[in-house]
This record gives C-alpha cells, structure tokens and sequence, in this order.
C-alpha cells in the first residue's frame, strides 16, 4: 500500500507542477526557440525540465542516503538549463558529465561487482578500483547522454525514464531477496514516487503542451543511472529496460563517425524514433516506443541469471535489426 502511495504522490504532484508550469512558464519568458530550427510554430513552455529537476527532491524526502547526489543534481541542472537557452559546447557538457559522475564515484556511488550469469555468483571488483571507476563513469555518462539523444519526439524520453524507474520499483517488490531487505524499501519507494513524476507528467508532454528539454532528459537518465547502482548494481535490468535509448546512441554514435564521417556529437534527425516517425507520426511512434520498452522491462522483471543475458542478446538483435530497417527505409540509396 505505502508504495502506491508513494507512486500516486508522485503523480499528482507532477500532473499539478507541470501544468502551473504550461499557465506560468509563458510570464517568464521560459519558452522555445523554433526559430532555430525553422519552425512556423508558436512558442512552447520549456524546458519543462525544471519540474522534474523540482520533484527529485522528494527522493531525499524518502531517503536521506540520497543526498548524496544532490550537488550532481544542481549542477546538471545548471549547465542543462543553460545550455537549452543558448547551446553550450558539447566537449563542455561532456566534460562537466564526466566530472560530475567521478566525484561520485569518490562519494561511494559506485559499481562494485558485476554479475555472472553463468555461474550465478557475482565478480566482486574491491581489488579493481580502476575497473570499478570506468565502469561507473562510462554507465553514468551514458545513460544520460543516451536518454538526452532519445529525447527527439514527444513525450518519448519521459514515457521511457517511466518504464525504467517503475521496472527497478517492482524488481524490489517481486525478488523476495530485496522485498525483505529492510535497506530496500526506501529504495523501492523511490522508484516508485519517480515512476509517479514521470506518469504524471507525461500526458502534458506527449500533447507537447510544454517541452522537456535537456533539463528533463538529462536529469532523469542522471537518476536511472544511479539509482540503479543504488539498488544493487541493477544494470542489467536497467540495460534491458533503457535498451532502446542506448543502443540507438551507440548506433548513432558510431554512424556519424564510420559511415557519415562527421563529429559524433553533431546532431542530426537520423536516430530510431525520427525515422519511424516520418513513417508513423511522432505520437503513434512515440506510445509505439514505450510499449517496446514497457515489454523490455516485463523481460527484465521475470528473467535472472541466463535468462536474462540471453533477453538482452536477444533485445540487441532486435533494435539492430530495427534501426537498420527504419535507417535503410528511409535512406534507400544506403541499401
């Protein structure tokens, strides 16, 4: 009971937040820029990612262990802010990233062991610091960079950080080993007050009412990443449940370099969701993406050990051949 509590808090306080913030962003002047894009539209509220920078304080609420992330947090949400209003430097941001998931790395928060799906037993990485920091580093750093690329069409990166923080609150109700880890409850809570934000929320931003910008996405991948080390090293489970995102960064990523011969940071409308749109439309492709994702969590949630390496080998065969598709669809002289 308390965790649906938690989770309906959640929900109505960011369905409340974000839409005073669709009434009141507009007196501010906290609107878009399209512009820039060469947009014929009118502005929109933005970056509604404030809102959700505003309500992840209430995870300190629930556990005070997570204040460590606090200074993260701020000065993320800084820099996002910024850099939605007038476009930092992507070597700038990414250094600031890295900086701030090596001071956590120094605070505790830190990958500690990876699993063994073949053995069931876990590789403790105490005797490896450097292995324990890199690890650390490239999943915080990717997460959020990886949802911040995914964040190119209504309503889809926060549908996703939903499913995600939801996925990682109902492992703790249904592992018997983590239900009964008195240690685990708050952890469960609040993953469940989070996947309540995003819930809450989503309607507003799927109707692109208002704009979540890097603010938003980057706040939220920021939170996946560590909250599942907090919960164990729950990587895995959150691979599988953020595998669309990721793994199209990674695609991406590597296109730009290899195949487009151009910087990896320079943006293009060339990821999963923006050629599946030109085909379906943002909102169909949009549901149509959460859905995946919401599947690849119920695969997360029931499968363990080699099951589980198998789903998310079987999960990467299937993005691949999904990217190729809509990639090699819409681009018919690459074939």
């Amino acid at each position: 009971m308390e965790f649906a509590q938690i989770w309906f808090i959640g929900t109505i306080l960011s369905m409340a937040l974000t839409h005073s913030a669709i009434k009141f962003f507009p007196k501010l002047g906290l609107l878009d820029f399209p512009a820039r894009y060469g947009l014929k539209r009118h502005r929109i509220p933005y970056p509604g990612g404030l809102i959700l920078l505003f309500l992840s304080v209430g995870i300190f609420l629930i556990d005070p262990r997570f204040i460590i992330l606090l200074p993260g947090l701020i000065i993320l949400g800084i820099i996002s802010f910024i850099d939605d209003r007038r476009s930092l430097s992507p070597f700038l941001r990414i250094a600031i990233h890295l900086a701030i998931a090596a001071e956590l790395f120094w605070m505790g928060v830190q990958i500690k062991f990876i699993g063994n799906p073949f053995q069931g037993t876990n590789f403790e990485l105490a005797q490896y610091p450097l292995i324990s920091f890199f690890l650390t580093i490239v999943w915080i750093v990717m997460v959020q960079n990886a949802m911040n690329w995914f964040d190119g069409i209504r309503g889809l990166a926060i549908g996703v950080s939903g499913i995600g923080f939801l996925t990682l609150g109902l492992l703790g109700m249904v592992r018997p080993e983590l239900f009964f880890d008195p240690s685990h409850m708050s952890l469960t809570m609040a993953n469940f007050f989070l996947a309540g934000c995003c819930m809450g929320g989503f309607y507003w931003f799927w109707k692109q009412k208002i704009i979540m910008g890097d603010t938003g996405s980057q706040i939220l991948g920021f939170l996946l990443a560590t909250i599942s080390i907090f919960s164990g090293a729950k990587i895995a489970t959150t691979l599988l449940v953020l595998s669309l995102p990721v793994l199209d960064a990674v695609f991406v990523f590597f296109r730009r370099i290899f195949s487009d011969k151009k910087s990896p940071f320079s943006g293009d409308l060339s990821h999963l969701h923006h050629n599946l749109t030109r085909k379906f439309g943002e909102s169909i492709t949009s549901i149509l993406l959460i859905v995946i994702s919401g599947i690849f969590g119920t695969i997360a949630l029931f499968f363990s050990g080699m099951l589980k390496l198998i789903g998310l080998v079987s999960t990467v065969l299937f993005i691949f051949i999904l990217c190729t598709w809509a990639h090699l669809s819409e681009n018919p002289k690459n074939q």
